[in-house]
């Protein structure tokens, strides 16, 4: 009946196993493959727990063999310079053999697969590379330690071969490893959903704030605009302009003045020359009064409001000029001449004395104004207030940035690590699996 049931069905569709779906939680998905791999990580356990008590006992009795050899004497043959060689290729080697048999001591791992699998690597390398760096040694030794080089030489092997073995085993269950992989990367993503949870309600707290922040900033530019509209300021603006008014025009009494010296300062600066080098003989004041006007003319004419000291100096500067004390050309000497009377006679008190003092007048009333007017204060305040509230806007929007940068990143570890704890336990399962995540 087989016969012809295989016979006739010989041409009917294979049926298709159908790959089952397991639906979970990512906390709950290392117990679905937990149980293989523990009794898969038990036998291999026990495997390595034989191997490493196997090289143990071949480490010891390497060491004692190198011990033994050591204390063995060279039986010495004809050839000196043979003898010599060995004797020093022997010294050499049980140096370079207990160095090696250090640092693959066994004893010296700890309990536990991941150490013994980092041990048994780089024992294995290390004992072939070295033992291939003391072949000089080895054969100058052998030739004189046959029988006790070749029984080191087994146990050596032995060790090799363990190490080797042990090698080959954990590369064959090395999903072992990667299944502790596997759940460190489900225990991160777990533990870092609770710190993407801290960071998403600190972000919503940080914007409710932004929010409430940028509402009490339009609160207070609204606040200064009314201030703005009260006659009390309007006040202010008025008094402002007046100032500006007054400063251009004491500007212009200062250029008046600075125009007049103008045409008076070559004689002027020859005839403070001849006061300097002695020619000519005035009091501290008048030389003083001259500086000054050269200077700074308003600063002198409130020392001398009418000028008269200036002036008296003047008409001795004239007559250094038509004595010829100054030495003018004709045409200057004319010019210069006709400025400097037209300065003697001009009237300093009344044309800027008088009205520069009015003019300061008039500031001081207005400053006094300003500074009294409370609306200014209560402006500056909310202009205080303002500018506060924008910087500690501006620390709020760099740490909401900072917290968003700090959640793109988490999010992005998070999918990496639970994508990679997916794909290893559908490997291992043979089976789709949707995380409950994935579907809410």
């Amino acid at each position: 009946m087989s016969l012809f049931k295989k016979i006739f069905s010989f041409f009917s569709k294979p049926s298709k196993s159908k790959n089952q779906v397991i639906k979970t939680d990512l906390g709950t998905l290392p117990n679905l493959i937990e149980k293989s791999f523990i009794l898969k990580k038990d036998a291999l356990e026990k495997e390595v727990a034989k191997k490493i008590t196997q090289i143990k006992y071949s480490h010891s009795k390497t060491n004692f063999l190198i011990e033994k050899l050591s204390e063995t004497p060279l039986e010495k043959k004809t050839n000196v310079r043979l003898n010599h060689a060995v004797q020093t290729s022997k010294k050499q080697l049980l140096i370079q053999l207990k160095r090696m048999l250090e640092k693959i001591n066994p004893n010296e791992v700890k309990h536990d697969l991941n150490s013994y699998r980092e041990y048994s690597k780089k024992s294995e390398a290390l004992l072939v590379n070295e033992i291939t760096s003391f072949r000089k040694n080895i054969a100058y030794t052998s030739f004189y330690h046959q029988e006790e080089m070749k029984e080191l030489g087994d146990f050596l092997q032995n060790i090799l071969n363990d190490l080797h073995e042990m090698n080959q085993k954990f590369d064959y269950n090395k999903e072992i490893f990667e299944f502790e992989k596997f759940k460190e990367n489900i225990g991160s993503a777990l533990k870092r959903r609770k710190e993407l949870k801290h960071i998403q309600k600190e972000i919503k707290t940080l914007e409710e704030k932004i929010v409430n922040k940028k509402e009490g900033l339009e609160e207070h530019k609204e606040k200064i605009e009314a201030k703005k509209k009260e006659p009390k300021y309007l006040e202010i603006t008025h008094a402002e302009e007046e100032l500006t008014k007054l400063a251009n025009e004491k500007q212009d009494l200062k250029l008046q003045i600075s125009a007049l010296l103008l045409n008076i300062d070559h004689p002027l600066q020859r005839y403070k020359q001849l006061v300097e080098t002695g020619r000519k003989k005035i009091v501290k004041e008048e030389k003083e009064i001259i500086d000054l006007f050269i200077t700074n003319p308003l600063l002198a004419l409130k020392k001398d409001p009418k000028a008269e000291l200036f002036k008296k100096v003047l008409k001795d500067v004239k007559e250094s000029v038509q004595e010829g004390e100054i030495d003018l050309k004709e045409k200057e000497k004319e010019k210069r001449l006709e400025a400097i009377e037209e300065i003697i006679k001009y009237d300093f008190f009344g044309t800027v004395f008088w009205k520069m003092n009015e003019l300061q007048k008039k500031q001081i009333e207005l400053n006094k104004s300003i500074s009294t007017n409370p609306i200014k204060k209560e402006i500056e305040e909310e202009n205080n207030e303002l500018g506060e509230e924008k910087r500690e806007l501006k620390e709020m929007e760099k740490k909401l940035e900072d917290f968003e940068k700090q959640k793109q990143n988490t999010q992005k570890i998070i999918s990496d690590e639970i994508e990679s704890a997916k794909n290893f336990a559908q490997n291992s399962l043979k089976q789709t699996i949707i995380l409950e995540e994935e579907i809410s």
